[in-house]
């Protein structure tokens, strides 16, 4: 597997921001072959995503359009298979930052905001339930790593399809 990491902070601590590609071999035949013919996979993969930063940091995104990626980012994060949530945690919430140094509206900034976020947990909710009683929430941080695969591989495709709106071509 293939993945692009961004250091947190000083003490670099780094998070997985999306797998990109992954080969998996079965072993019997020519193993080899298969293991060499991957990796050469995976690598061309790797290079397209590390222009994501550079390319993702010069495309700008108004408020309406960090809402509505928040939006989708939220179905990714707590939908069920219908898209349907249930959570009290609202999309916005996946917006806010947790550093002074991502307060920028880029694309890439963005996306790294709402993927702390979204994989992290921690957001907090308080609501009145049924008997009219106040009562609090908050979001747990993904452990598993299928589901953080599979919501990392979410957010980057949907990171891919904000950049191709804003007018930025996929490269080939």
């Amino acid at each position: 597997m293939a993945g692009l990491f961004r250091i947190r902070c000083l003490n670099s601590l780094v998070a997985q921001t999306s797998t990109l590609e992954s080969v998996k071999v079965r072993h019997s035949g020519d193993v080899r072959h298969k293991v060499i013919d991957g990796t050469f996979r995976v690598l061309k993969e790797a290079e397209m995503a590390l222009a994501a930063p550079a390319d993702w940091s010069g495309l700008i995104l108004d408020r309406d359009e960090k809402q509505v990626f928040a939006e989708a980012a939220h179905i990714a994060r707590f939908g069920d298979s219908e898209g349907e949530t249930t959570t009290h945690i609202q999309p916005s919430q996946l917006l806010n930052t947790r550093r002074t140094g991502d307060r920028e509206n880029d694309l890439w900034t963005t996306f790294n905001v709402v993927q702390e976020n979204a994989i992290r947990g921690g957001l907090e909710a308080r609501f009145r339930d049924e008997h009219g009683r106040l009562r609090r929430s908050t979001s747990r941080a993904v452990k598993g790593i299928d589901q953080d695969v599979k919501l990392n591989k979410a957010l980057w495709t949907l990171s891919e399809k904000m950049a191709e709106l804003k007018g930025l071509r996929a490269a080939a």
